[in-house]
């Protein structure tokens, strides 16, 4: 750098906000790597990185989604021969 450059510095939030990610975040990634990687998007020597964050994501959303409309009924004494 010289003397006649400027340094730009990125301004930093004054204040601080709690940052929340949802399930729906989580699945847009999913779903970016998935559009990334149909595009052609990564290098070779990329995709072994992608395809393990990809796999890691993946199973997280299996982890981590709400339990289904059906198991809350059988849980509340209904079953869906009723």
């Amino acid at each position: 750098m010289t003397d006649t450059e400027e340094t730009k510095e990125i301004p930093m939030p004054t204040k601080e906000e709690e940052i929340v990610l949802s399930i729906g975040d989580i699945a847009t990634c999913k779903t970016i790597i998935e559009i990334a990687s149909s595009k052609g998007a990564f290098k070779a020597d990329e995709l072994h990185v992608v395809g393990l964050t990809y796999d890691r994501i993946t199973k997280w959303l299996l982890a981590n989604q709400p339990a289904q409309a059906e198991e809350t009924s059988e849980a509340e004494g209904e079953t869906k021969d009723d």
